[in-house]
């Protein structure tokens, strides 16, 4: 590789900033919760879905910051529009729309053109969101995980519907930490199928790039950056195209809650949104998360590892 010219990079070799983390909205427990307020058939339904990857909390470590923050300020220049490369141990790594659709799974079709379109006020016209939501104008996650763990709904496949359209909001499209369930995904629940067979791939990748190509040297130079979407994905392209990323873990270590000035909402790291969550009322703290150790990414970054199978294209 050494005889390759790389276009340059956003950040000269050795002159990356040395921030704290990338903080992301999708929250793993949030999803853990969601997993085990489901009966065992529910469940089964989601791990035979579209959704089995992104569900699959177990295969991967958790999202780093620390980590995402280490090769996000590694990106090289290039011009091509969704998608970004990260050059790591020697290699450029892509990102785009096909490395997505392997980690995830997901279903990449066209949106339908009708769905483009969104409702002025899609909780006026007392559609499908009534008969799920009743009166209420908003509903959070929890308030979903709530229903589902106190089986205040029992039907089976309105249970499922509950589920999924939590998943779509918090794991697939967050744009804040306190997701709630967006209102045009209610109507299309109506039909499961078609709600399965919706392209979540793409709006989700489309979600996670338009956030994450706003980030000039600017941002990207701060101690921490917030970024839309499933942002987890970055990080499991990088361990397929370097496995030896996640064969050694660390405890995550609880952050001090802060606010970045990249995004309009407050953004904070996992631990620290998990310090909230658990420091009130009478519920223990939650046991430790183990994620990519970032010295470990460090040593492999000057080692040149990388797994020549993962497919790695033209950057041009």
């Amino acid at each position: 590789m050494s005889s390759v010219v790389f276009p340059k990079r956003i950040f000269a070799a050795g002159e990356e900033p040395s921030g704290e983390r990338v903080n992301s909205y999708h929250r793993a427990r949030r999803t853990e919760s969601i997993i085990d307020a489901l009966d065992p058939e529910e469940l089964a339904f989601l791990k035979n879905s579209t959704f089995a990857k992104v569900i699959a909390l177990d295969e991967n470590p958790p999202f780093s910051g620390a980590f995402g923050h280490f090769i996000l300020v590694r990106r090289l220049k290039t011009n091509k529009k969704y998608e970004i490369w990260i050059l790591f141990a020697g290699y450029p790594i892509r990102f785009s729309l096909r490395e997505f659709a392997i980690v995830t799974g997901l279903n990449f079709g066209k949106v339908p053109e009708s769905t483009r379109r969104k409702r002025k006020n899609p909780l006026n016209e007392k559609l499908y969101w009534n008969e799920l939501f009743g009166s209420l104008k908003s509903c959070s996650i929890e308030m979903v995980v709530d229903m589902l763990k106190n089986r205040k709904v029992k039907d089976r496949d309105m249970r499922i519907k509950y589920a999924c359209l939590a998943i779509t909001s918090s794991v697939l499209l967050p744009s804040s930490h306190s997701p709630k369930i967006i209102p045009e995904h209610v109507e299309l629940i109506r039909d499961i199928d078609q709600f399965m067979a919706y392209p979540w791939g793409r709006v989700s990748f489309q979600l996670l790039m338009s956030s994450l190509l706003k980030k000039d040297e600017i941002a990207l130079a701060q101690d921490s950056f917030s970024l839309r979407g499933y942002v987890d994905a970055i990080q499991l392209v990088m361990i397929a195209a370097v496995p030896a990323l996640k064969e050694e873990v660390v405890p995550n270590q609880p952050l001090l809650l802060e606010e970045s000035e990249s995004e309009t909402e407050e953004s904070v790291g996992d631990d620290a949104q998990r310090a909230v969550e658990t420091g009130v009322g009478d519920k223990p703290p939650a046991p430790a998360r183990f994620v990519i150790n970032p010295k470990n990414a460090r040593d492999l970054n000057a080692e040149c590892k990388v797994n020549d199978n993962f497919p790695l294209t033209s950057y041009q």
